[in-house]
């Protein structure tokens, strides 16, 4: 019973410490990009339409509240990767959402649409009634 609680408490003390190291080893805080971000190289690749069938905004449960655009909709084809653009608010209190694809135009596909969801943040207001377009439309309205 004893070795049973020590490797309990053992392995309680180690998994904290664990996940710890995993967090960054660079220390430069650096971050990953999201798959939908411009990755290094886009510029060498062909843009192409990223057809949005739904824009949703949805609320996090937080303070100060976040909100996310939950996108739906269809890539050209499974070779085009998704691409998403957020701007800060302007000065009309407007966010600016950019959907489009990439695509390497050399590269043989399928010629058959692909589906996507995304999850994007669109950042967090504590103040202020935003309107949200996603590629020129509007999808929605921010007051927090």
């Amino acid at each position: 019973m004893r070795s049973i609680l020590r490797s309990l408490l053992l392995l309680i003390c180690l998994i904290p410490a664990a996940c710890a190291g995993a967090v960054s080893s660079s220390g430069g805080g650096e971050r990953t990009p999201s798959p939908w971000e411009p990755q290094p190289g886009d510029e060498n690749l062909a843009r192409g339409e990223a057809f949005v069938d739904q824009a949703e905004i949805v609320i996090l449960e937080s303070f100060p509240p976040q909100f996310r655009l939950k996108l739906t909709g269809t890539l050209p084809t499974p070779c085009h990767q998704l691409r998403v653009v957020v701007s800060e608010p302007d000065a009309q209190e407007r966010i600016d959402i950019e959907v489009y694809s990439v695509v390497d135009p050399d590269q043989a596909c399928i010629q058959v649409v692909e589906p996507f969801e995304a999850n994007i943040p669109i950042g967090s207001f504590t103040s202020g009634e935003y309107t949200v377009l996603v590629n020129g439309k509007q999808v929605g309205e921010i007051k927090p």
